[in-house]
Order: structure tokens, then sequence, then C-alpha cells
């Protein structure tokens, strides 16, 4: 079975200033709206994780719980696998989501978006849920979806930054002259390990390298074949 694809924005890359500004939209929101939970949540293959949670009063979902993914039951995963913003004003009158564990635990209104990758896949979502009903108005929506949009241009930010490195890598490996054996082509890298230069350039780029014949060979080829 293919493994799910892994998030490559997480804990090492989302740092510093942009995970502090996450965690204080998230407080001045959960205040704003007054709603005792206020989240970012992750997926990454086989998980939903609680990435980032409100630091409010009555909040009983901590940072850093992890459920499966798909079949976690989250509210949550139906934002993200629909690609879709949901409202649910009261989950106890709605015969999809009143059996729902979170209104077990009195979770009972959900207004959540999902954040997608620069790449165009889901990062997870954000999201707030209250403790009693809460249709939520037409301003609120719109300053969660301004929110969304936030996160979003933070992680295309770190994504061109990484860009940005990775290209300086590749002109750094570049310059470098690594001996190219005369008979298989396989290169010698740091490690004095003789690599295919397939490999070695995928290394360094993150690009495979296509085949093709350059005019010469071609021209060659086909002279050698007409004097067969």
């Amino acid at each position: 079975m293919e493994q799910p694809a892994r998030n490559p924005f997480n804990r090492e890359n989302i740092i510093g200033e942009i995970l502090k500004g996450w965690q204080n939209m998230l407080d001045l929101a959960a205040e704003l709206l007054r709603v005792p939970a206020g989240l970012i949540t992750r997926i990454d293959g086989s998980e939903i994780e609680v990435f980032l949670s409100s630091q409010s009063e009555g909040n009983p979902y901590p940072q850093g719980f992890k459920a499966q993914y798909p079949d976690s039951g989250f509210y949550c995963e139906w934002v993200a696998k629909n690609r879709k913003q949901m409202l649910v004003p009261d989950a106890r009158l709605d015969p999809v989501w009143k059996d729902n564990m979170a209104v077990s635990m009195n979770m009972v209104s959900y207004l959540g978006m999902p954040i997608l990758r620069p790449d165009g896949e889901v990062f997870g979502t954000i999201c707030f849920i209250d403790c009693k009903q809460n249709a939520h108005n037409e301003i609120i929506i719109k300053l969660v979806a301004q929110f969304k949009q936030m996160i979003e241009l933070s992680l295309s930010a770190l994504y061109a930054s990484e860009e940005v490195r990775r290209k300086d890598q590749l002109f750094d490996d570049l310059s470098k002259i690594f001996p190219i054996c005369a008979f298989c082509k396989k290169v010698c890298n740091e490690e004095k390990e003789w690599i295919p230069v397939e490999n070695y350039i995928k290394g360094i780029s993150g690009h495979r390298a296509s085949h093709g014949i350059c005019p010469q060979c071609y021209a060659r080829e086909l002279e050698r074949d007409a004097l067969q």
C-alpha cells in the first residue's frame, strides 16, 4: 500500500516569529469570537495533529494531540478532505454531527476552513469551536478567512525561502569539481562514493534528470548504423 504523503511544513521549519504570530492570532481570535477553542491543525501522512491551540479558558484541545487520519472523527477532517469551509451552528441538532465525540466534550459549534500549502496540497485547518450554539455572522466568517489567508502567505514565504536556499546550494555544489568516471560516468561525491550522475543531480537539485541524445552523438550513431 502506498504511504500517505508527508507534510514538508513542521515544527522544525515553522519557528520563531511565524509560530509566535500564529499563536498570538489564535489567542486574540478566540477572545474576539468569545469561544473556548481556536485551533490550527496539521495533516502529516496518516495523522492529524493539533499544531497550535489557543491559550483560552475552557479549551479541551491540547497542542500536540494527534489522531488517525482519516477516520479521526474531527470536524476538521471533513474540512481538510473536502477542502471546504464548514459551519456547524449546533452539532446537537445536526444529524451528521450529533453523535460526534466533540459533542460529548460539549464542543457543539464549529467554524473551520482549510489551509492550503503553496503546492496546492492541504496543510490542515484553522477552526474555532464553541461550547454553546453559535451561528457566527458574515463578519466573523470573513475575519476567519483573513486569518486563513495570513497563514497561507506565511507558508508561501517559507516555501520561497527554502527554494532560494536550495538554489544557492545547487550553485555551490555545481561550482565544485567532482571526479567523473571516464568509462561509466559515475560521479564521486564528497563522501567518496561513486554514484550515478542522475542520482547526483537529483541529490543537489531535487529534480530527476531526463535522458536524451545530443545532435553530435545522434549524427555519429546514424553514421555508425549506415556503415554496418
